[in-house]
């Protein structure tokens, strides 16, 4: 059997790419995803990702403003 060759700091990362993020959902937010997910037979990671780029270009562009208390890094 061959032995890894990965030091105590590295890990595996298999088939993913990115950096793991932590989003927790309201519970209506999330049946609502997990029925997106099941209809359009997507995981809940690419509807998320597709999500946040398209917030991302949004306020960018100046189409979308954000709430009271958040503010862009500009």
């Amino acid at each position: 059997m061959r032995r890894s060759t990965l030091s105590p700091n590295q890990t595996q990362r298999g088939k993913r790419s990115g950096i793991p993020l932590t989003v927790y959902l309201a519970e209506p937010q999330a049946a609502q995803l997990n029925e997106l997910c099941k209809i359009r037979r997507v995981t809940k990671a690419t509807i998320i990702r597709f999500a946040v780029e398209q917030l991302i270009v949004q306020l960018n562009d100046g189409q979308l403003e954000l709430p009271l208390g958040l503010v862009s890094a500009e």
